[in-house]
């Protein structure tokens, strides 16, 4: 059996006697391996980030297997498709595949490669373990060597692709969301597909189509472990951003968090403090040095300041008026949008545009439109970015000109004039908000160009994201120097501080492919 310091050794089986270490035993079985998932809107350099990825891994973290699992090949091979078809047909293929398959299909797949590409040294083969699986005999598996082995997916476009590959891989698996501004992007479409036609289109396509089994760029990207801005398209800037984070998950020299990164962590942090019945938000102001003014979330104000909280036993009980804790608990904005397209279909069948019996039906229709669903204007709650900016102008007033505001949900368009009226430079979110009209109302004053600093700019977030802010950083601040030399320790061949035990992994990974096997994309 090999011994190098790239191939973790078999666990010795179980014995009885005084010497045996069950924690000890199950942490040897804790594996080196690595998932790297990306994702980002169409024409974003994903396969240049893939090849710098598997560089880094090589050259500066001991990770001699480095393979990048292309899910669009697996979309050619089962639909047929030849090195011409182009993106459009890329696209139909992949959700005909997932329309017949699961939406998770693709991922499946990506499961049965990761799990066929482990080391041949395994006293048992994929094959037969997944065999075991299926007839109930899984708990014999024995943990195997396996050698330090980076599996890069290039690239989810569905978020159940990336649902699936979290529940088998857990903490293993990293997910890159890449972005580029829409110039650079509609550039490189142009360049690749010249033939294609509306390139807006195919992007806006990319981002969320309506059925499930379509591509939902916009819901997996915000999903993300770590995001990546590239501003000025260059090889250096992807380099640089992604040792900076591989360093931060192998425990690597010393990494701590940006000003960004703290900022946006407190904002997420401060959303858990909403009761919203919709989207809990949260946001954070950072002045033009980085220190932290204020955070805010959104919910309902109580009187003579503030907004309502939960108390602890030892404090003074106080009445909760919150949407939860009235009439049953329900949306007010959504009971008045209701209202509001009942009386609208009223209006109509008063002045004969439509018959009686059709009332609520056209009552549902308009509560379903877009121009309806999207009003906001009749919720009860105050939004985080208002009250971020309402704290900070109670205690730090004079440093809210020039500052940035961080926010875990693209803002409105009622907060976008708020914001602009603060001084407020920048604005950094995650999750984007198809409903706001703040560019549509505000182009004056904002804008989404990076290059545009004679306005408030809205940016997408860079850096660690708060989901893994604290496993990230705690881990890799802990044992920097060796207590005999009080010298940093180089981890080169460590463990990432991710890392899980294979025994499992092997398990999650056999219950997934089952459904390849029923699915007649995988024998047994």
């Amino acid at each position: 059996m090999s011994t190098t310091p790239n191939v973790l050794p078999l666990p010795k089986k179980a014995d009885t006697s005084e010497g045996f270490d069950a924690r000890r035993r199950i942490a040897d079985t804790h594996t080196p391996e690595l998932v790297i998932a990306l994702c980002g809107p169409l024409g974003t350099p994903l396969h240049r980030a893939a090849a710098i990825l598997r560089d880094l891994l090589n050259r500066s973290h001991g990770y001699p297997k480095v393979d990048t699992i292309r899910l669009s090949e697996f979309i050619r091979k089962h639909k047929n498709l030849d090195d011409k078809a182009g993106i459009k047909e890329l696209i139909e293929a992949g959700n005909e595949l997932r329309k017949k398959h699961g939406n998770s299909v693709l991922a499946q797949l990506a499961i049965k490669r990761i799990n066929e590409a482990r080391d041949s040294s395994e006293k048992k083969g994929p094959q037969e373990k997944q065999a075991e699986m299926f007839e109930g005999r899984g708990d014999a598996i024995e943990p195997s060597p396996v050698v330090r082995h980076c599996h890069i997916i290039d690239s989810i476009k569905n978020d159940e692709e990336l649902g699936l590959l979290r529940s088998v891989y857990g903490d293993l698996l990293h997910l890159i969301s890449v972005y580029t501004p829409i110039t650079l992007r509609v550039n490189e479409l142009k360049r690749r597909y010249p033939s294609t036609g509306d390139v807006y289109q195919l992007i806006d396509r990319d981002s969320g189509e309506e059925t499930t089994s379509g591509q939902t760029v916009r819901a997996v990207f915000p999903r993300a472990d770590f995001f990546l801005r590239l501003d000025d398209g260059t090889d250096d800037q992807i380099r640089t951003n992604l040792e900076r984070y591989l360093n931060l998950v192998m425990g690597s020299g010393v990494v701590t968090p940006t000003h960004a990164e703290r900022a946006m962590y407190a904002a997420h942090s401060a959303a858990r403090n909403s009761a919203c019945l919709s989207r809990q938000v949260g946001a954070a102001i950072a002045d033009v040095d980085g220190g932290l003014l204020s955070v805010g979330w959104n919910d309902v104000p109580r009187a003579h300041g503030g907004l309502y909280e939960s108390t602890s036993s030892t404090e003074p009980p106080q009445a909760d008026h919150r949407c939860w804790n009235k009439d049953g608990g329900k949306c007010f904005n959504d009971e008045e949008k209701t209202e509001i397209s009942s009386k609208l279909a009223s209006v109509l069948q008063a002045e004969g545009i439509i018959e009686k019996e059709a009332l609520d039906d056209v009552a549902s229709r308009l509560r379903k439109s877009k121009e309806l669903s999207g009003l906001i204007e009749f919720s009860r709650a105050v939004h985080a970015e208002l009250h971020a900016l309402l704290n900070a102008g109670r205690s730090n007033g004079n440093r809210i000109q020039g500052s940035r505001l961080f926010v875990t949900t693209y803002p409105c368009h009622s907060c976008a004039r708020h914001i602009i009226a603060a001084g407020v430079s920048e604005v950094r979110y995650i999750e984007p908000y198809r409903k706001s009209l703040a560019i549509k109302l505000h182009s004056d004053a904002i804008s989404e160009d990076e290059s545009d600093t004679g306005k408030v700019r809205i940016l997408p977030f860079d850096g660690v994201s708060p989901t893994r802010y604290l496993k990230l950083f705690e881990e890799h601040s802990a044992g920097r120097k060796d207590p005999r030399t009080g010298r940093m320790i180089q981890r080169r061949d460590s463990l990432p501080v991710t890392t899980d035990t294979l025994e499992a992994i092997a398990t999650l990974e056999a219950l997934a492919l089952k459904q390849l096997v029923s699915s007649g994309l995988m024998a047994t």
